[in-house]
């Protein structure tokens, strides 16, 4: 029955709020402890009144035994002596037969017809038509008097009365903390779940045009709906970092898009005015138009891989390689491409490292590149690999304009280039040395600038040997 009613009770309250729930739970579970705790003492009472009550039978047992062993040869058996030392308030009643079957002596109280051959020294109860009785039988063989039996009874009303009174009592005030436990407990839930509900209520209010609503922090006990209202805080704070980058990204890939798209309109212009009979206004646009088109793409092709790389469906395909063949493979590339520098190899250890191939080549192109961009025709560009501290320790160098010091720290930035104009005529788009750093990081490893503005700069990337 009692499991039934709390299925029914999950049942039917599953629709409700947090705030009801925990109130519901919290007063089913009172009140069953209530009831179990009840019960306990009402077991424990009557288990004590019924000890007492035996007992009492016993002592008067034990006055009456006395007694006849005291009395003389002239005694009435018919006389309250033998039972004048019953205590009158105890419900006690006392019965004597001879051994024909005769009541030699009863006190005034007994009323109850019970046999009294039968059952001998042992306590009996009878619970029937609202009657709780006990008594006990004993048979007394006396050299004056015979054979005797004596029949003690005595009648548990008073201390019935006395547990229904008291269940009473204790059914009112489990009613009372009932209600009580149901009002303080929606009260102190109510209080205790107000995080959820500003948490609620700060995100009803998140838009992507309003991302500054956050949980105001109470300095109480750091229990678990504090931290919940910290945690729901700090993830804002990475929503709308995550956003102001996007919106920055945006911004940054329109302004950088629309001077190509601006200038190979411009030279489309000019072809449709003049190009048509101007050879050299024709060589001109044609040779603008495929530069813009050539940075636009590499700069359209950049923007995807940061697109792919911050929601994290770049692709990385990790495999086992030779690290000085990739190097190799980069300064004979270099020399191809910067006839007019010096590309130097001075150091390159045998290397077994695992990455993915093609990145770790473009991280260091882009480097490379770099250096060929910004030393001036035949300064050395010095490309090393050894290893140090357990790590591949690869070193790009060169002779070239160098970094600002106050600007060593922004470089990775995206779209952030230390010189606008040099950059533009370089064909750089500010996102090369932010895809590296995204690369080196994808790999676990770290990259170090040292630079001197106009005497050189030098790049070392650490990278780890295992998987």
């Amino acid at each position: 029955m009692l499991s039934r009613l709390i299925k029914y009770f999950l049942k039917n309250i599953k629709g409700a709020k947090i705030s009801i729930k925990i109130t519901a739970m919290y007063a089913l579970m009172f009140s069953l402890v209530l009831l179990i705790l009840n019960a306990s003492i009402l077991y424990g009472i009557k288990f004590y009144l019924y000890s007492q009550a035996n007992k009492q039978v016993d002592d008067v047992k034990s006055i009456i035994l006395n007694n006849l062993a005291s009395q003389k040869e002239n005694i009435n058996l018919s006389t309250n002596e033998l039972t004048f030392d019953i205590p009158s308030k105890e419900n006690i009643s006392v019965k004597i037969f001879n051994e024909n079957g005769n009541i030699l002596n009863e006190t005034n109280k007994f009323n109850y017809n019970i046999q009294i051959k039968q059952h001998y020294n042992r306590i009996n109860h009878i619970e029937e038509e609202g009657k709780h009785l006990i008594y006990q039988n004993t048979k007394i063989n006396n050299n004056i008097f015979g054979t005797l039996y004596v029949q003690i009874l005595k009648d548990m009303e008073n201390e019935y009365d006395f547990l229904k009174i008291l269940f009473v009592v204790m059914a009112v005030a489990d009613f009372i903390g009932i209600v009580a436990s149901i009002i303080l407990g929606y009260i102190v839930s109510k209080r205790m779940l107000k995080p959820i509900d500003d948490i609620t209520k700060a995100a009803e209010s998140i838009s992507s045009t309003n991302l500054k609503e956050r949980i105001e922090v109470s300095n109480g006990p750091d229990d678990e709906l504090k931290r919940l209202g910290s945690t729901f805080n700090k993830m804002i704070d990475r929503l709308q970092a995550a956003f102001d980058r996007q919106v920055q990204f945006v911004s940054d890939a329109s302004h950088e898009l629309k001077t190509p798209i601006a200038v190979i309109q411009g030279y489309a212009n000019l072809l449709d005015r003049w190009g048509k009979d101007d050879q050299e206004a024709l060589a001109k646009s044609i040779y603008a138009i495929k530069l813009e088109s050539a940075n636009m793409a590499n700069l359209v092709e950049r923007l995807l891989f940061i697109a792919k790389g911050d929601s994290g469906i770049q692709k990385i395909e990790k495999k086992e390689f030779l690290l000085n063949e990739l190097i190799l493979e980069l300064v004979r590339e270099s020399v191809l491409l910067a006839p007019k520098h010096i590309i130097t190899n001075n150091k390159n250890d045998t290397i077994s490292i695992f990455a993915d191939y093609k990145m770790l080549k473009e991280m260091l192109r882009i480097f490379i590149d770099n250096s060929i961009k910004y030393s001036p025709e035949q300064s050395i560009i010095d490309i090393n690999s050894e290893i140090e501290d357990n790590k591949a320790k690869i070193t790009i160098s060169d002779r070239g304009i160098g970094i600002p010091k106050g600007e060593i720290g922004k470089i990775f930035d995206r779209f952030y280039t230390v010189d606008k104009s040099r950059s533009k005529e370089k064909s750089g788009t500010g996102l090369g040395l932010s895809i590296a750093k995204w690369i080196a990081d994808m790999h676990g490893g770290t990259i170090e600038i040292e630079s001197e503005e106009g005497k050189y700069t030098r790049i070392v990337v650490f990278l780890s040997l295992g998987k």
